[in-house]
């Protein structure tokens, strides 16, 4: 049996779907690479490489972002919250903490996105896919704000939006775990809050309800396992996992319950609301997908690792392509524009299979580089000389660092 001080101090199942993710996030943006004169509609989705295997990342992949959403909530109050309520983690620690974690990167990437951008432009006349590339766009990106105010369209590294939500989630996520004593109930109410807010404002909707969905799976994740049936919930947590994938699979092919819900809507929704069915399917299909489907998945995962134990160790290192490949992508996207249009190669490289290999063949060894080399160094520097009394605490927590990407 395991009780709740006994939970795993590392989940490697995470660290590799965690991986796996960001290269789907990165599989969705290889369009960038495709579109004819800066228009994404022009592009030939089916023509894309391997599409017959990879089609449903090249139309679906975008909604791994909502499963690192998930993720990052799931681990943030596994490994934080009880931290965070007891104050053993200052709000300057866990800044320092967040902080190098993310920025370095993000502002090595800036830099030099922003200055091929501008190349770009005072070469070819315009800029490479995102075109909002403004002084006001900069200073969002530089203090990872983007998604913070209205920015007129994605900019520079456009990838980062996301993170900039997670900074948002992060706030969110402290000032819940320090304030409140019932954090679990506040955090069902801010996922209830990020359905309205989605409304409004699709990328912080979406963060909010995604991440504290996490919460909420965490919280059934550390009941299971300290409770004297857990092998048993496990097996049926794992089950229904399995059937909702193999549901998410038929609507993918088929679109069966968006057909099936289609019909049963058109009977009981009013004619003037009728060109609305199309919406609340895409509203449901969503809720779905971020309410169940990604939770379960987490759970099913840290459940039969609780069970098991050690699941995937040795391909673990995948995670460490997370963070790195969702924000190192977009610059080799423009590498490749770049070095294509110099060499005069044909546009419909990009549409064959060795064009994709040769892009992760670069991309993968890159972006391990990144994790050893800078970002770990970077992440030690930085917290050695602002927060050196935590230095320890930090250095345990980036070895399990499921954070965003």
């Amino acid at each position: 049996m395991f009780y709740k001080n006994q939970l795993p101090k590392h989940l490697y199942s995470l660290d590799i779907v965690r991986g796996l993710a960001a290269l789907v996030v990165v599989l969705w943006h290889w369009q960038h690479l495709l579109y004819v004169g800066g228009v994404s509609s022009a592009y030939r989705m089916e023509d894309q490489p391997f599409y017959s295997a990879l089609s449903i990342f090249y139309h679906d992949g975008w909604r791994a972002v909502d499963f690192f959403f998930s993720l990052s909530g799931f681990v943030f109050f596994w490994l934080y919250a009880e931290s965070v309520a007891s104050k053993r983690i200052s709000g300057f620690s866990f800044f320092v903490m967040r902080f190098s974690r993310l920025y370095p990167l993000h502002a090595a990437t800036f830099l030099f996105v922003l200055i091929a951008q501008f190349f770009i432009q005072s070469r070819f006349g315009s800029f490479f896919v995102y075109e909002n590339n403004g002084l006001y766009q900069a200073i969002l990106s530089l203090f990872m704000a983007t998604s913070w105010v209205a920015a007129h369209g994605y900019s520079f590294n456009g990838p980062i939006w996301s993170v900039s939500v997670e900074v948002i989630l992060y706030i969110v996520f402290f000032a819940v775990c320090l304030i409140f004593k019932r954090r679990y109930f506040l955090s069902a109410i801010c996922a209830v809050i990020g359905l309205l807010v989605n409304e409004v404002d699709a990328e912080i909707g979406r963060g909010l309800f995604s991440f504290f969905i996490g919460a909420i799976a965490f919280l059934a994740y550390s009941k299971i396992a300290e409770c004297r049936f857990e092998k048993i919930l496990t097996c049926i947590v794992t089950v229904i996992t399995v059937f909702l994938w193999v549901g998410v699979a038929i609507e993918y092919r088929c679109s069966f319950f968006s057909v099936a819900l289609s019909e049963i809507l058109s009977q009981v929704v009013p004619a003037s609301f009728q060109t609305r069915i199309p919406g609340i399917i895409y509203r449901v299909y969503q809720v779905v997908l971020g309410g169940f489907v990604f939770p379960c998945s987490i759970i099913a995962l840290a459940l039969l690792e609780t069970w098991v134990g050690g699941i995937g160790k040795k391909l673990s290192f995948i995670g460490n392509l997370s963070y790195s490949s969702y924000l190192l992508h977009f610059p080799l996207q423009i590498l490749f524009f770049v070095i294509s249009v110099c060499l005069g190669i044909d546009p419909e490289f990009f549409y064959s299979g060795y064009s994709i290999l040769l892009f992760f063949s670069i991309l993968v060894p890159v972006c391990l580089a990144s994790y050893h080399y800078f970002e770990v160094p970077m992440q030690r520097f930085i917290r050695g000389r602002l927060s050196p009394k935590r230095v320890e605490l930090c250095a345990g927590e980036s070895r399990q660092d499921v954070v965003t990407r």
